[in-house]
């Protein structure tokens, strides 16, 4: 921490200076409006915005852990047709395909007489192709929030697995792109990255190496893969390149994430040594990272990869990123989290998303800063920590646009002088000088909060709910806040959020 370019001036600029640096004249406690939309005040983070009509929090009944996931099945397969929500309905059709699986399995009988088979074998057999197709559409519909028989997952005679799996021998780095398996086509990818995502507990590395292998093939675009061929067979002709690079990121990121915070899962086997680069936390995060941009890239409406970018963001122990940066980062695609999971009328992420948004701003995801100015006046200027003195010209500046909100004209002038001059020295963004505290928004706070339990209360219609509890990290925080039992938590703080790996 410090200021960077200690050489430059420390003379400070003059009115004329400042006035390149645009202000605006508002009482502290307000701003620019928003309309009724719940998350219209998301669109104006950069922005202040009014908090006169802040809602009251929700504070719903915290959802029951140790619920029985064979009777949280049936609560959610019994909901009438009429009270299905879009999620509800997604996760009943996840279910109806594992159910169509079993079915699949029951008819194939010991068709097959062995656990691990041929691939190219099993590329002949209509149904176990269908089967394959299957587990990946019911894994990615239901974010693999899928209650299932464990035996089916695992290879048997009844749905072996292909053999050529076990010659994946190595985990190597996902940058490494080095293939282990020869000739992997469209239909072969299908096969194995089913097999990947029946590998599940405890074999998370084995299902991790399978990944890393697909990834390879599919980064390097060997000729002989070609997803285009799954266009002539009847089992695989919804599926694209898109769809099954996102349904493998998704694979990665759950297997890597489970390594990572569990280092027993590193090594399997006698011969597996715990100083591969590969199982490295820092390795795993980066892969974490890479395939929640793929996520992104190939399936840009889904919330999935925000998310996910997101949880990487929190991980400040391995990431090398700055506390308080690593928490405006973090709040930033939450909120937009929030809003593609709106569109996507996806419960789940608007809850977990709206959570962790919560918290990110307790955490001084909004980098609010308030101070007194040399006239005695308070004021509050919403700094931007990626604007730099140099991308604005310098000191041609023109129209720097950083919100501060001031009682006076003069306090505003007052504000943009000091502003200006931590541009123009290099100030570390995230640097607070001595009389400034960050202002974390309560209203705000408030608001994304609501909008999460709005959506917790509906998936706790069908017993649902621990999902958002289980899978967020900030619930206490910004319940803690919204109660008044914990105060802002930046810029210092951000390691209250758990460090694992």
């Amino acid at each position: 921490m410090g200021r960077k370019n200690k050489a430059k001036t420390n003379r400070r600029v003059g009115a004329a200076t400042a006035a390149a640096l645009e202000v605006t004249h508002n009482p502290v406690s307000s701003g620019n409006a928003v309309d009724g939309d719940d998350l219209a005040f998301l669109k104006q983070r950069r922005q202040f915005v009014d908090g006169s009509s802040c809602e009251t929090p929700l504070y719903p009944r915290k959802p029951n852990m140790s619920l029985d996931p064979l009777a949280m099945q049936q609560k959610l397969l019994a909901l009438p047709p009429k009270k299905r929500s879009a999620t509800a309905e997604r996760l009943i059709q996840a279910n109806k395909m594992m159910m169509d699986i079993d079915k699949l399995q029951e008819e194939r009988g010991e068709h097959y007489d062995d656990r691990h088979v041929d691939i190219n074998i099993l590329k002949s057999d209509p149904s176990y192709i269908q089967e394959c197709v299957l587990w990946i559409k019911a894994f990615v519909s239901s974010d693999f929030r899928l209650v299932y028989n464990s035996t089916s997952t695992c290879g048997s005679k009844y749905s072996p697995l292909p053999s050529c799996w076990s010659h994946i021998t190595k985990l190597r780095p996902l940058t490494d792109n080095e293939p282990q398996l020869m000739r992997v086509d469209a239909m072969s990818f299908v096969i194995l990255l089913a097999a990947a995502m029946r590998l599940g507990v405890p074999q998370e590395r084995f299902s991790l190496q399978i990944v890393h292998e697909l990834h390879a093939h599919a980064e390097m675009k060997y000729d002989c893969l070609d997803f285009d061929d799954l266009k002539s067979h009847e089992e695989t002709r919804d599926l694209d390149e898109s769809y099954l690079r996102f349904a493998l990121a998704w694979v990665g990121i759950k297997r890597a994430r489970a390594m990572y915070r569990n280092e027993e899962k590193r090594t399997m086997l006698p011969f597996h040594r715990k100083d591969d680069v590969a199982t490295q936390s820092k390795s795993l995060l980066q892969s974490i990272e890479i395939f929640a941009k793929e996520q992104c890239q190939y399936n840009p409406d889904s919330p999935v990869g925000l998310w996910n970018l997101g949880w990487f963001t929190t991980q400040v122990k391995h990431n090398e990123k700055q506390p308080w940066a690593a928490a405006v980062e973090f709040y930033n695609l939450m909120a937009d989290c929030c809003m593609l999971a709106d569109k996507a009328d996806d419960d789940f992420y608007r809850a977990e998303a709206g959570v962790e948004a919560a918290m990110g701003l307790v955490l001084g995801g909004k980098p609010i800063v308030g101070y007194s100015v040399k006239s005695g006046a308070k004021v509050q200027v919403l700094r931007d920590f990626d604007l730099t003195w140099e991308a604005c010209g310098g000191s041609d500046a023109d129209g720097l646009n950083m919100p501060i909100g001031a009682p006076t004209p003069v306090a505003a002038r007052e504000a943009g002088v000091k502003e200006t001059n931590r541009l123009r020295e290099v100030v570390e963004p995230t640097l607070l000088e001595p009389g400034e505290t960050v202002i974390v928004p309560h209203w705000e706070v408030s608001r994304v909060w609501n909008f999460a339990m709005k959506a917790f209360m509906r998936l706790e219609i069908f017993d649902h709910g621990q999902y958002v509890y289980g899978e967020t990290i900030g619930w206490e925080i910004g319940e803690g806040f919204l109660k008044g039992k914990c105060g802002p938590l930046a810029p210092n703080r951000y390691n209250t959020c758990p460090q694992v790996g």
